[in-house]
């Protein structure tokens, strides 16, 4: 449903407003406290002959909860009606036939029920909406829960919670208490105010909110971040027609979606590469990139919606893990977790890294027994030194800073060496973990070509370029390679079996991102 807010400063204006707003919405909202001389009986009147089918909401705000778009000078206003007068009010509206009443749990327990009373005794069919409202932020999702809770408890038909978005992850919060109210046979209205709070208008209807405020063309807004009623329609009309290609976490309740959170995340392939996967394994969902500036509030918005797993990228893998109530023994002996599995508001975290690089390599040689060297000290550089030794290699560190290679060797029980003397090792296979020869430095290489004989193997876990310089260096002297596209893949091919439990279709996986990364590479030359 959408409710078009009648908030004139005249009589005259706010009959106009009823009017248009009755034939082309589904209720209107009567703000009583924005319309100075409004004549209640007389508004609902023209709100009934206007449209027989149309819903009147009766609503006079707390001046404490009301944000307007622009500053209004209304005399009564600054102090607000008293609770008196506000419940006279709406015992008014009950008997001119309102379908719904307003009232803030602000109020008062005791108010609120004198107006449910007032209703069962007069055989009413008019609902009490229980709202609560923040005009500065959206707390946490614990404290929204627990708004929830109070206005169910007080006897709310429905329970309204509006607080003002400061950041896009307050949206998944708000959200979020709508499937919580739906398990618990509570209709709700949730959303935010505010410009980033405008998506959750959008979405919050899909979600399953009781309704949704929007304006006529031209009209007045009773809360910044209100739309157009034909806005919302179209986006509503967008989405319901092109699941697909929305964002995961805005998809309604029963699809298995799955996020990115990182920082930056535009240029990821990861979205390509699942959501390729996704439809060849009939799965209906979707996976996309969410840029994370608050990370708290990222989980607390997984956690309470249908985002069924989520992939961490840099530079949350660490930080991620204090959020999540399980970690499994290879993430936490790795320090790291770049996926988490939601089972029902229970985050697992896991991870693949390790596991993408290692049956890489596996599956061009038996690591057991065999001798490997990486190439840097960071974080892939701890996943594939676990990996081999947990799969009975033996590997060496070289690494350009001396201080953080000890470290890392000092961990998994290994030798180290500077990168000076890599001329002088000799391996069976040879891994690049480093950011040399990234694009745009296409053109780089950690080592000089002429030492890469001393290896049987070459892979670099760098994806784009395909190709990077130390791989056609291995080639050009007839040292076989593996490509990063290879463990970033598998990867991900890992993630999709953590949390679909299916295999995923890992060729369809490789060619979908090597298309991509040569259609890069083409426009670029």
């Amino acid at each position: 449903m959408i409710c078009i807010p009648v908030t004139d400063k005249t009589h005259k204006d706010a009959l106009q407003t009823i009017e248009r707003g009755a034939q082309e919405a589904d209720a209107v909202e009567l703000r009583m406290d924005l319309i100075p001389d409004g004549d209640l009986p007389g508004l609902i009147d023209a709100a009934r002959r206007a449209s027989k089918r149309v819903k009147i909401i009766v609503t006079c705000r707390r001046p404490e909860e009301a944000l307007l778009p622009e500053p209004i000078d209304l005399p009564f206003r600054k102090e607000g009606l008293s609770l008196a007068a506000k419940i006279d009010l709406l015992k008014q509206a009950v008997e001119l036939g309102a379908d719904f009443v307003d009232i803030e749990l602000a109020c008062g327990d005791r108010a609120i029920r004198q107006i449910l009373s007032f209703i069962r005794r007069r055989k009413s069919t008019a609902r009490v909406i229980v709202s609560w409202h923040d005009v500065s932020q959206a707390p946490s999702l614990a404290k929204l829960k627990t708004i929830f809770h109070a206005c169910m408890k007080v006897g709310a038909d429905i329970v309204k919670i509006v607080p003002y978005a400061r950041k896009m992850e307050d949206n998944l919060k708000v959200l979020s208490l709508i499937d919580y109210a739906i398990a618990r046979d509570q209709k709700i209205i949730a959303m935010c105010m505010g410009e980033l709070g405008q998506i959750s208008r959008i979405m919050a209807p899909v979600w399953g909110s009781y309704l949704g405020f929007a304006v006529l063309r031209g009209g007045k807004k009773s809360a910044p971040g209100q739309m157009t009623a034909r806005t919302m329609k179209e986006f509503q009309h967008l989405l319901q027609r092109n699941r697909r290609s929305v964002q995961p976490w805005l998809l309604p309740p029963g699809a298995s979606n799955f996020v990115l959170l990182g920082h930056p995340v535009r240029h990821s392939l990861s979205p390509l590469m699942h959501n390729k996967a996704l439809e060849a394994m009939q799965i209906e969902g979707h996976y996309s990139a969410f840029c994370v500036n608050d990370l708290a509030a990222a989980i607390e918005g997984i956690r309470g919606m249908n985002i069924r797993g989520a992939s961490v990228t840099i530079p949350f893998k660490t930080t991620v893990m204090e959020y999540l109530d399980e970690i499994d023994e290879d993430a936490a002996a790795l320090g790291a977790v770049n996926t988490i599995v939601n089972d029902r508001g229970r985050l697992a975290g896991y991870n693949t890294d390790w596991l993408g690089l290692i049956t890489a390599v596996q599956d061009r040689m038996n690591i057991a027994g065999k001798t490997i060297a990486i190439i840097g000290a960071g974080g892939t550089a701890r996943a594939a030194v676990y990996g081999i030794k947990k799969q009975g290699g033996n590997p060496i560190i070289i690494n350009r800073t001396l201080d953080k290679a000890r470290v890392l060797a000092t961990l998994f029980d290994c030798p180290f060496y500077p990168l000076s003397a890599i001329g002088k090792i000799r391996a069976h296979v040879l891994i690049n973990t480093t950011s040399v020869g990234m694009y745009p430095q296409i053109h780089q290489s950690p080592v000089p070509a002429p030492v890469l004989v001393n290896f049987e193997l070459v892979m670099d876990v760098i994806y784009n370029p395909l190709m990077t310089k130390l791989l056609r260096d291995a080639e050009t002297r007839g040292v076989k390679t593996i490509p990063g596209l290879e463990m970033f893949v598998r990867q991900g091919a890992g993630q999709l079996k953590l949390w679909t439990g299916k295999e995923a279709p890992l060729a369809l996986m490789k060619k979908t991102v090597r298309e991509r990364l040569k259609n890069i590479e083409n426009r670029d030359e």
